[in-house]
């Protein structure tokens, strides 16, 4: 299949990072098509920023089918809004942020350089069951807790059960560093993964951490890309794959702790690692994030992000929407534990 640019560079990109025998171990680095869609001959007025909004998102945005959104209506409803916006920039972007709220897709961003507006609804409405003073007692119960550079803590809880706290992908592991640290875990009856209220970052990192839990090469999902302008314009689907890595592997039982607030690369990372035969997620269903983003720019500067690329899980279900954990478990109102840790301690010390 012949595919046009700037669709040739974002599926080579996704073909280098998550096809089959090509390999993931690429850096994901987000898609910049800051010129692309702009036409030399407008100027930027609020009617000419708008309709290039609006045919960024209809060209090259992957869920329209999937929020069951109609586009053009969309067109339709906020485009006599935008009248007010040649004299007030502010009318007009809140006009652009309300369209984009249709969506209900918290990869989707508006930024005019001072004010960022992103859709909250997949996490705001519902139980943080996340209390960070908690967390903080189960990893000061080890004195030799490890600090990571990227925020992310490997802990020995008294039961002899491994504690990773990972709250961000946002910056990269080191991995020597990392491996080091997996030592600590020699021995231990199995390993809890908090990734709750982590709202993702890199797809690398996700991964990364992954693969020091994997036995075996492993097929954990699919992902497809955009190869034209249409709604429906789709690859087909691509292998996704996790494989053993690092110095200090760890093979036993692993809880993988999930909320409402894991997202993008976090969702990605709980999708994979319920694959893996020895985990369980626990905790609440995530959040979801599982287009992944490419940045434009409009005719004023204004810069957009949206989801591209849809992923799948191995039944090629979309993981947009979320991953439902193996074991719903609530926080509860202890004030001196964390029930969800609590639970998890449990599953790996029961035979």
């Amino acid at each position: 299949m012949m595919l046009s640019l700037p669709y040739f560079h974002n599926a080579l990109r996704f073909l280098l990072h998550f096809g089959g025998g090509l390999g993931w171990g690429l850096l994901f680095l987000f898609t910049s098509c800051n010129h692309l869609f702009m036409d030399d001959q407008k100027s930027d007025t609020a009617q000419n920023n708008f309709d290039l909004l609006w045919q960024i998102f209809d060209g090259r945005y992957c869920y329209f089918e999937e929020k069951k959104v109609d586009w053009e209506q969309m067109y339709q409803k906020y485009n006599p809004l935008t009248a007010n916006g040649r004299h007030y920039p502010q009318h007009l972007f809140g006009t652009m942020a309300a369209m984009l709220e249709e969506l209900r897709d918290g990869h989707v961003t508006l930024d005019d350089g001072t004010t960022s507006r992103t859709y909250s609804g997949w996490h705001t409405p519902y139980p943080e069951n996340f209390n960070l003073s908690l967390i903080r007692q189960y990893r000061e119960s080890d004195k030799h807790t490890i600090y990571l550079n990227n925020e992310t803590s490997i802990s020995v809880l008294p039961e002899s059960i491994g504690y990773i706290r990972c709250p961000s992908f946002s910056d990269k592991f080191n991995r020597d560093d990392f491996d080091k640290a997996m030592t600590r875990l020699k021995g231990v009856k199995g390993v809890i993964i908090d990734v709750r209220n982590n709202g993702g970052g890199l797809v690398s990192e996700a991964y990364m951490l992954a693969s020091r839990f994997a036995s075996e090469k492993k097929h954990v999902g699919y992902v497809r890309y955009k190869t034209g302008k249409g709604h429906n314009d789709f690859s087909d689907f691509f292998a996704r794959y996790v494989e053993p890595d690092g110095a200090h592997p760890f093979y036993g039982k692993v809880a993988v702790l999930t909320n409402r607030k894991v997202y993008s690369a976090a969702n990605l990372f709980v999708s994979i690692m319920s694959n893996l035969p020895q985990a369980r997620i626990m905790g609440a269903h995530t959040g979801g994030g599982g287009g992944v983003p490419i940045s434009a720019e409009l005719y004023n500067g204004w810069t957009v992000k949206l989801s591209t690329n849809p992923v799948f899980d191995i039944h090629k279900q979309s993981i947009e929407s979320g991953i439902k954990p193996d074991q719903t478990v609530e926080l509860g109102k202890d004030t001196k534990k964390d029930n969800i840790i609590e639970t998890a301690k449990e599953w790996i010390l029961a035979n």
